[in-house]
């Protein structure tokens, strides 16, 4: 199989115009290993008969119609699609190629991401990858809101933290009528900082778990805040998180999968590239 050396350096020429400067010779490399990787997947794709794909056949036909001698002739779109192969006009269409290059790329990494992982290989990928599913620290709080306008708004705010502090009634009972409920599930860091804004977050913090603080001050005014609960931040164990690892491994399995048998297309299909009478076979 002969890849054009023109269409080699067409890709180079195109990634070095979006950088803005000369490609490094490992750059180079990489590039150029991509598009031998996108004509083995576009050769097997064809091998797979990709081409009778229904989507490619109307595309295909599309193209046959425009250049066709009488394209009001009446003929089914596998005739016109047929007529396109023959001429050899569908090579070139950049929608034909994408459509059976990721059909070839789905079908290879299909074979790995219907498998079930065995439960050690998730719990390692866990170990090994513990940002990806950590989960942020959380606080769940009651709050009672004092109107920051009133003339008295700080001594109301102290002494009401004295009575919270010695009466065990509903928060709902105390404080002013706000926006925010006075009851809260746990909230993260950053919904927090979304409904109080950041120095109130900041404050809360710092305050004790299981009795009433403050004043805190917010966008509404000042808050009595009963920290109920906070759990810190963590990675949570496997049967937490097993859907999400599950979806890691599979992917990262697909895809190295995916790299060894496009290795193993090369060799079936002894990639070449070639510029004129001169042929260099690939060693990527």
């Amino acid at each position: 199989m002969l890849i054009p050396t023109s269409r080699v350096e067409s890709a180079l020429q195109e990634y070095e115009r979006l950088s803005g400067r000369p490609l490094s010779p490992e750059e180079s490399r990489i590039v150029t290993k991509a598009v031998v990787d996108q004509e083995v997947l576009y050769a097997y794709a064809k091998r797979l008969g990709l081409d009778k794909d229904p989507v490619v056949e109307q595309r295909l036909a599309q193209i046959a119609t425009f250049v066709a001698e009488n394209p009001h002739e009446a003929k089914s779109v596998e005739e016109r699609a047929d007529e396109a192969v023959s001429l050899g006009i569908g090579e070139g269409d950049l929608v034909v190629r994408r459509i059976m290059i990721d059909g070839a790329r789905r079908l290879i990494r299909a074979g790995i991401l219907v498998r079930e992982p065995p439960d050690p290989l998730l719990e390692q990928y866990l170990r090994d990858h513990p940002e990806q599913f950590q989960r942020p620290a959380r606080t769940r709080i009651s709050q009672v809101l004092i109107d920051a306008h009133k003339p008295r708004a700080e001594q109301d705010a102290r002494d009401l933290l004295q009575r919270l502090r010695r009466d065990a009634v509903p928060a709902s009972n105390y404080g002013d009528a706000g926006l925010v409920k006075p009851e809260l599930p746990d909230l993260p860091e950053r919904e927090l900082e979304r409904l109080f804004g950041h120095r109130f977050a900041t404050e809360l913090a710092q305050l004790p778990v299981g009795e009433w603080s403050g004043p805190v001050a917010s966008r509404y005014g000042m808050h009595l805040v009963f920290v109920r609960e906070r759990v810190m931040e963590h990675t949570p164990p496997l049967a937490e998180v097993r859907k999400e690892v599950r979806t890691e491994v599979r992917a990262k399995l697909a895809d190295e999968w995916l790299a060894v048998r496009l290795e193993q297309l090369k060799g079936e299909f002894s990639i070449q590239i070639a510029d004129g009478d001169k042929t260099e076979e690939s060693k990527l």
